[in-house]
């Protein structure tokens, strides 16, 4: 069970910090529920009832500052997923967003980068729906590493930059 004020990873919508775990009445039935505010959204309130398997499944610990840059330093071995047919790269870049796994989000950044490299070469741009998953899943890894390392989601890319740097 997670406590108030714990900060945690809640699927696609990023860092929370568990505000209070109250018993409410949605509908005809009283249940306790976690109480979620998105850490780097401020317009939101998510409701988890405690007792519902499948959601609180898709709640985690923040990762530690050591795991971040472990995960960091291990970039250049994470390989990429590109795959030629639209309808399985939607499906397998689904698949990765929903594992809630910040290495599956480095595997979308890495494919999407590469393939953005490539075609930016023959004077093209990433195809829009590529761009969408890219940017999603570089939301959902920032604002994971940003809450870890205690910084804005906005310093994170550099923050990558400068460790990778470093390790090279």
């Amino acid at each position: 069970m997670y406590s108030v004020n714990e900060k945690i990873h809640y699927g696609g919508s990023g860092v929370c910090v568990i505000q209070e775990i109250a018993t409410m009445r949605f509908g005809r039935t009283r249940e306790k529920y976690y109480v979620l505010k998105p850490v780097y959204q401020n317009t939101s309130v998510i409701y988890v009832p405690v007792e519902n398997e499948q959601l609180v499944a898709k709640m985690r610990p923040v990762l530690s500052r050591e795991e971040v840059d472990r995960l960091i330093e291990g970039i250049s071995e994470i390989p990429t997923a590109w795959e030629e047919d639209p309808q399985s790269r939607k499906a397998s870049f689904d698949a990765l967003l929903r594992s809630n796994e910040c290495r599956n989000l480095i595997v979308i950044i890495k494919t999407l980068h590469a393939q953005k490299e490539r075609r930016q070469a023959d004077g093209k741009t990433l195809h829009v729906s590529d761009e969408t998953y890219l940017r999603e899943a570089q939301r959902l890894l920032y604002d994971e590493f940003a809450g870890a390392l205690e910084i804005q989601p906005a310093e994170v890319q550099a923050y990558i930059q400068d460790k990778m740097s470093r390790t090279a």
